[in-house]
Order: structure tokens, then C-alpha cells, then sequence
């Protein structure tokens, strides 16, 4: 069977992006988070005080979206909110927190391993430029 769009520069990236991110979400699984709720964490955990709309901002979600991640996460006592200056909440880990962002971390480095080692080694150092290149142009 031949796929007309398998030459796609656009298709290929959104195949293997969902690849990457099922296997990832598979990895995280045991954590109990997704994608999206650990890369919530390891940010908070990298910046701490950040503001929960900075957060939302860096990482492309839409505050309904990001607002019930956030308030799971207080209520599993992962997430200290504080009151910054007029409405802003700020977000910092707890100890909890911490100990899962890092495993987080190393769950997501892992995941940069496989995907490096699914690259030919001749192309390694150009995957990350590339994808910035594309990303980036916007």
C-alpha cells in the first residue's frame, strides 16, 4: 500500500511526535502524570516562584486548561501556590514535588536518549537545530 503522504516534511514530524510522546506517556505512567503534567512540574521545579501564567505561557496551555492541573496538584500536595503581587499566583514545588519532578526529569532524559539513538549517529547533531529551525520561524 503506498501512503501519498509519507514524503510529507509536516506528516513525518506529527507521526513521530505522537510516536515519541505515546512512548514518553508510557514511561510517566507509573508516575501518575502525562506529558503535559510533568513538563508542569519539572518547570515549576527549574523555576521556582514562577507565575501560574508564565507557566501557561512557556508551555502553550490555555489557563482552563492549565487552572484544574494546577489545583490537582496543590491538592496531592506537589504544588505550594502563594499570592504574588495583585493577582498572580506563584507556583513552587513541595518536597514531594521535588522528589517527582526529578524522577520526571530523568524519565524525560531518558526519553532524549531514545530518540537520539533512533537518529543515524551522522545526524545527531543536527536534529535539534533542525527542529528549532522549524519551530522557531514561526
Amino acid at each position: 500500500m503506498d501512503n501519498p503522504l509519507s514524503n510529507f516534511p509536516g506528516y513525518l514530524l506529527r507521526r513521530a511526535s505522537k510516536s515519541r510522546m505515546a512512548q514518553l506517556s508510557q514511561h510517566l505512567e507509573p508516575l501518575g502524570v502525562g506529558v503535559s503534567e510533568g513538563s508542569i512540574l519539572v518547570l515549576v521545579g527549574r523555576n521556582p516562584g514562577i507565575s501560574q501564567a508564565e507557566c501557561g505561557r512557556m508551555l502553550s496551555i490555555k489557563r482552563p486548561n492549565l487552572n484544574p492541573i494546577i489545583r490537582r496538584f496543590i491538592d496531592r500536595d506537589l504544588i505550594i501556590s502563594t499570592k504574588g503581587q495583585g493577582r498572580i499566583q506563584c507556583l513552587n514545588l513541595s518536597e514531594s514535588g521535588k522528589a517527582l519532578a526529578k524522577r520526571i526529569m530523568a524519565e524525560f532524559e531518558a526519553q532524549e536518549a531514545r530518540i537520539h539513538e533512533a537518529v543515524p549517529e551522522h545526524l545527531r547533531d543536527e536534529l535539534v537545530p533542525l527542529l528549532r529551525a522549524l519551530w522557531w520561524s514561526e
